[in-house]
């Protein structure tokens, strides 16, 4: 809601507002190190090692989501969509549940 709200308020100054909502970034993301990864490892049980696999099978895809795939999706709206605002762009594989209704 709040990329809606700032990209009505700033659009007649040019400001583009979008954002981009990853899902389930485990490889290469500091949240996952320690207790976390730990704790959500032995309420799914499995081990830590497996967390980027067990995530990936929630999408449709069954894509690992990396930090590269937020990059990507950081571009799209920087250096792609270049009249384009008050945009959410998923990059999770597929979450049927997040699909737009």
């Amino acid at each position: 809601h709040m990329t809606r709200l700032l990209a009505a308020e700033l659009g007649t100054d040019k400001i583009r507002v979008n954002t981009v909502n990853p899902d389930g970034v485990i490889v290469g993301s500091k949240i996952w190190e320690g207790d976390w990864a730990e704790g959500r490892a032995k309420a799914y049980g499995i081990e830590v090692k497996d967390l980027p696999a067990h995530y990936a099978k929630r999408n449709l895809l069954n894509e690992i989501i990396l930090p590269d795939d937020i990059a990507d999706g950081v571009f799209a709206c920087v250096g792609v969509l270049q009249k384009s605002t008050g945009n959410t762009i998923n990059v999770d594989g597929g979450m049927a549940n997040a699909f737009v209704r």
